[in-house]
């Protein structure tokens, strides 16, 4: 029989801390070993205890929850799972969190914006078990530029390849590391499916922005895709790719239990556009985007899949993989050049890809 995961909890309310701890005790795969009221007491606990995971408040006395992963990780490899209302205020200190190492994050009990408590409990197990699978990777220097190789091509560009990404957990930072590597006239336009809340997307869009050559921003309904640009699906809303590449946002039942999710991204892509297509599906758990992965590969479009070593849960990568489907499994740290590479390769072909169904669609 498994060991339980060791969860330590850390909250300066006495009430958070009750509730978080009496809905973990529920369950037999998981043990609180200890809690902390303050940013001092957790980094002590941690050292002490060394738990395969910490839930970790943002707002604390003496020391806030940055600061502590920002003392912590460096020393101690320990999954973190942060404990956030999910409203439009606090969505930057929470994507701060991510950016710093922090693995996930989850509804705070009793905070503003936070479904019912069965909701949260659904979730914070959820999480708390991922997390005790994965890996927990410092924060991301900015990886250097795919140099020279955009700017080298002189063969006329004869069509705009369209890129598909699918991410969910420990996709804040790795999107913000892949997409911070590519050049700026990029001669591609790209569609981002995250899975994060409503409140989250436009504060991550923007964040994205600043520190991107490419253009972020959260898609609205009737939004066209554009070369150099990144549309990333608004929270709560799939994200439907038209004729023409023109966005139509959807509220039809989650897939996979999220909404939004990949795979309707990249199917309606498959269907609806004529420009050759690379999916790339990067760390989350689950299984989205494979499904949508092989609509793309069978539009004689890219697959690729980020490997296990640079994932942070190698859940939706692993499902993509075991397709088959998948004609490159790269790190994160290969993904960039890959991408232009391949972006390049479809933009200079004489030939573009074949309908999914009914002939050539060749402009």
């Amino acid at each position: 029989m498994a060991s339980p995961i060791r969860v330590l909890i850390v909250d300066d309310s006495n009430y958070v801390r009750m509730v978080v701890a009496r809905m973990l005790r529920r369950t037999h795969d998981i043990e609180v070993v200890g809690q902390a009221a303050d940013g001092q007491e957790a980094l002590q606990l941690a050292l002490e205890l060394k738990p395969d995971v910490m839930t970790l408040d943002v707002e604390m006395p003496k020391l806030d929850g940055l600061e502590v992963l920002r003392r912590l990780l460096p020393r101690e490899q320990i999954p973190v799972v942060m404990l956030s209302s999910l409203t439009q205020e606090r969505a930057e200190v929470t994507l701060e969190a991510l950016q710093l190492g922090a693995v996930d994050f989850v509804g705070k009990p009793g905070s503003a914006g936070v479904p019912d408590l069965a909701a949260v409990e659904y979730q914070l197990l959820m999480k708390v078990r991922a997390a005790a699978t994965a890996r927990v990777l410092s924060p991301a220097a900015k990886r250097p530029r795919a140099e020279g190789v955009g700017r080298a091509v002189s063969v006329p560009i004869r069509r705009r390849p369209t890129l598909l990404l699918a991410s969910s957990t420990g996709g804040p930072s790795t999107l913000a590391s892949l997409l911070g590597a590519l050049p700026g006239d990029l001669p591609a336009s790209l569609a981002v499916t995250q899975h994060m809340p409503a409140s989250f997307t436009q504060s991550f869009a923007e964040r994205l922005d600043a520190e991107c050559e490419l253009e972020v921003r959260e898609a609205a309904e009737g939004d066209v895709l554009g070369v150099g640009t990144a549309l990333l699906a608004p929270g709560d809303w799939h994200m439907i790719i038209g004729p023409q590449g023109i966005i139509h946002l959807s509220n039809a039942a989650p897939v996979w239990g999220v909404r939004p999710a990949a795979d309707p991204m990249m199917e309606s892509a498959a269907e609806n556009l004529r420009e050759p297509l690379i999916a790339v599906v990067l760390t989350g758990m689950g299984c989205d985007g494979a499904d949508g992965l092989c609509r793309v590969k069978e539009a004689d479009g890219v697959a690729i899949a980020q490997d296990e070593e640079s994932s942070v849960i190698y859940g939706m990568p692993k499902a993509a993989a075991e397709t088959g489907a998948c004609d490159y499994i790269a790190s994160l740290g290969d993904l960039p050049r890959l991408l232009v590479e391949q972006t390049y390769r479809l933009a200079t072909a004489e030939k573009t890809r074949a309908a999914v169904a009914g002939g050539d669609r060749s402009s």
